[in-house]
């Protein structure tokens, strides 16, 4: 490591909430959400002509029944020295697009579906997926929370599709969203940011997504979300204090970015793991990265390396270790040899951590923000 990452890695660990207790945290975006249906769609993809072998999320998808089982085997592997087993935070997002009924709307109406109507028809493979999921959440390794309703940005899908956008288009008619554009065509910046707007007023459709939204994860998982982290990691601070009321306590974010207000505003500000905001919630800003497959879908080979420095500098500082992933790193129903290697890599992490640090602590994200932020 440089010694500029080494200075990175260090500071980042420096404000913020602290904590005696060496407390492991695994978030994990974009589980329940579609974005390639499946390797049919994929090969369609690529032959007309689009990228998707060029981005790790050509390869993301809903994860299958065997996806699940593989991923609890791993978790389940290793105990803390509580004797609990390691456990996901996934970000969920708990609808997504009806395909179907938009298309037969002339892509006048947009609808929505929940994720456990996707898996139905997605096929057998998914089969018991929904069981495994709520049995993962009985047994304490699989703890989800709210990622927005969907992963696409409802009004600028549908703009797109009305306008004709051709990769829009050749993707959604393989209900699949948010692939990469033709060479030729104008990108659109942001398509799974469910929450970037334009106008301040955009902000009252997206409130009523929410309340949608979260109602319905309550219904299909039996418990209130109580963490929040914005699809593409943009929203606009206008929404805190509905956010609250509808039951979110801590909101994910980005350590420095611009946030839009609408209008032609930004909110900048410098936040840090405890920080509060004007409504009361207190933002979690993660210090771990463990993305086994990098952007251009190439695996990183010292994943594990980087992520063990990270939990290191982190206690260090007193801060609790908080892994950031996605996804599609466990999802094999395209490419299974991407979540084999990323499920070895997982396992090779959990068996360093309980080996390194005897007194760590596997915890949910939820669990965490009871412990720290008393």
């Amino acid at each position: 490591m440089s010694i500029k990452q080494t200075l990175v890695t260090n500071l980042k660990n420096f404000p913020g909430t602290k904590t005696r207790r060496k407390l492991v945290v695994i978030y994990v975006d974009d589980y329940g959400s579609i974005r390639v249906k499946n390797k049919e769609a994929y090969d369609r993809l690529l032959k007309a002509g689009l990228a998707v072998d060029k981005t790790r999320y050509g390869y993301d998808t809903l994860c299958t029944r065997e996806d699940l089982h593989m991923l609890f085997d791993v978790l389940t592997s290793v105990r803390d020295k509580n004797g609990h087993h390691a456990v996901f935070t996934p970000f969920a997002n708990i609808a997504n697009p009806d395909f179907d009924k938009i298309r037969e709307s002339g892509y006048q109406e947009y609808y929505r579906e929940p994720f456990t109507r996707t898996m139905e028809r997605l096929g057998s493979q998914y089969d018991d997926a929904y069981r495994l999921w709520k049995q993962g959440i009985a047994e304490g390794i699989f703890r989800p929370e709210y990622h927005g309703t969907e992963h696409v940005s409802v009004w600028k899908l549908m703009k797109a599709l009305r306008e004709g956008h051709r990769s829009t288009t050749v993707s959604f008619d393989n209900d699949s969203v948010a692939s990469p554009c033709f060479p030729d065509e104008p990108k659109i910046d942001y398509v799974t940011a469910v929450f970037d707007i334009l106008k301040a007023s955009d902000n009252e459709p997206l409130k009523e997504d929410i309340r949608v939204g979260l109602n319905m994860f309550e219904e299909l998982l039996g418990y209130r979300a109580t963490q929040f982290t914005p699809g593409g990691g943009i929203y606009s601070p206008s929404l805190h204090s509905y956010l609250k009321e509808c039951g979110i306590n801590d909101i994910h974010v980005n350590r420095n970015m611009a946030y839009p207000l609408g209008d032609g505003a930004y909110s900048k500000q410098f936040l840090y793991l405890g920080k509060k905001n004007e409504a009361g919630q207190r933002y979690i800003v993660r210090n771990c990265p463990f993305e086994p497959f990098g952007n251009n879908s190439k695996r990183n080979p010292t994943v594990v390396d980087n992520c063990l420095r990270n939990i290191e500098s982190a206690f260090r500082w007193h801060a609790p270790a908080m892994i950031s992933t996605h996804r599609v790193n466990f999802a094999g129903a395209i490419e299974p040899t991407h979540r084999d290697q990323s499920v070895k890599d997982l396992q090779i992490l959990l068996r360093e951590i309980v080996k390194r640090w005897p007194d760590a602590e596997f915890v949910s994200g939820a669990d965490m923000a009871k412990i720290i932020f008393i």
